[in-house]
């Protein structure tokens, strides 16, 4: 893979091996936008391209073998990859947004008086946590039944049925979830600016540092999720046409 200023970034991040932990490190979105070329999205970050450019030949450099190659669920079948996504990150998510819904009122309650940043980041949390929650079941209930039909009827060679003659929504439902995403990523952008990028106050108890972190984790996470989802060229949203 030739890196270039206008290639884009969902392309790197699903064949250069290494390149995620790299954009993650300079808010690089390399999901929910991942359809930007490189320079709109270091200019959108504040990256000197340049840098970034050298960044990325370094990781090409000194990965010894194929450092080009797809990324591995680029060659799984749908099936195999939802059933990773259920596994995977939608268990975990719900583990994670229980487990941190109940930290951010603790911390709100404890520490709004003095940090009125956490009333309004406990608001944010709870509602996105419903939103993700009812977005999985969206997923879970009707698009990834539909793309399993999909992927059986192709694997048959019959005649595909109509998309989404007889789903719930008006639209294509990938469509749908796609911008669902999108979303939820500036949600993330609110959560930064709330807790100045996980930088905790000097009087912050192990409940707020613990609550950072976590929600760090939960971020890096579905950035995972997100990326599988729209991106991998074999992915859910390359199954809808």
């Amino acid at each position: 893979m030739k890196i270039s200023p206008e290639r884009a970034v969902r392309e790197i991040a699903s064949q250069i091996h290494g390149s995620i932990p790299l954009f993650e490190t300079h808010r690089i979105d390399f999901c929910c936008n991942g359809q930007r070329t490189l320079k709109e999205a270091c200019d959108q970050a504040g990256v000197p391209i340049e840098r970034m450019m050298s960044s990325l030949e370094r990781i090409l450099n000194r990965t010894p073998s194929n450092p080009d190659a797809p990324s591995p669920w680029a060659k799984k079948s749908i099936p195999e990859l939802i059933d990773h996504i259920l596994e995977t990150h939608h268990t975990f998510t719900r583990t994670q947004l229980k487990r941190l819904l109940r930290l951010s009122e603790k911390v709100s309650r404890e520490h709004g008086t003095r940090h009125p940043e956490m009333i309004r980041l406990h608001g944010l949390f709870s509602t996105m946590a419903g939103e993700l929650e009812g977005h999985m079941a969206k997923e879970e209930a009707a698009v990834f039944p539909y793309l399993r039909r999909l992927w059986d009827v192709n694997q048959k060679g019959n005649r595909r049925e109509k998309p989404f003659d007889n789903e719930h929504y008006g639209q294509n439902p990938v469509d749908v979830l796609i911008w669902e995403h999108g979303m939820t990523g500036e949600e993330w952008l609110e959560i930064h600016r709330l807790t100045r990028d996980y930088t905790t106050p000097s009087d912050a108890c192990a409940s707020y540092r613990t609550l950072y972190q976590g929600l760090k984790e939960l971020e890096e996470d579905l950035h995972r999720h997100i990326h599988l989802e729209n991106n991998i060229p074999s992915s859910i949203s390359k199954c809808n046409t």
